[in-house]
């Protein structure tokens, strides 16, 4: 039982540091406002074709510029935090293996895993070890988080 709730808390623990990681040096701002940009200038040049509008179309295509260097801010930006959170996930994952190496947990229903045993995709199992039981309750703490913060979000544009 102690193994179970030291794993638990772990992954909650994680998937809060990792949430922040991401926050802060994700600018998740700055990426809504990359995508928003992007669809802004592919609308442009789908408005300008529609109408056949020369003027139009070379506007667009001077914006369509910028798209790969978005692009790729918009990348660097995502992909910034895993320099500090997959260290972070393997460390963790490590620890979870050494500190509780006999743990089993059997869940009540078989959860498809696609990472496992490729030539029996997907692998159906109920039964977790140490590991696999942390990657669970990270991705269920995750969602949990991302679906608070999104309501937390929503109130505070709601009162602004």
């Amino acid at each position: 039982m102690l193994a179970f709730f030291a794993i638990s808390l772990t992954a909650v623990v994680y998937s809060a540091i990792s949430g922040h990681i991401t926050k802060v040096w994700g600018n998740r701002t700055r990426v809504t406002q990359i995508q928003a940009d992007m669809n802004r200038i592919n609308n442009m040049m789908t408005e300008a074709v529609k109408r056949n509008d020369e003027k139009k179309k070379k506007e667009a295509e001077a914006e369509q510029a910028r798209i790969p260097n978005l692009m790729k801010e918009s990348m660097v930006l995502q992909f910034k935090p895993l320099i500090i959170t997959l260290p972070i996930f393997f460390v963790a994952s490590w620890f979870m293996r050494s500190a509780f190496p006999e743990f089993q947990m059997k869940l009540a229903v078989a959860l498809p895993i696609f990472i496992q045993n490729l030539d029996r995709f997907p692998n159906w199992r109920d039964t977790f070890g140490a590991i696999g039981w942390f990657i669970l309750a990270l991705i269920f703490s995750g969602l949990l988080f991302q679906f608070i913060s999104g309501k937390i979000e929503q109130i505070r544009k709601g009162k602004a």
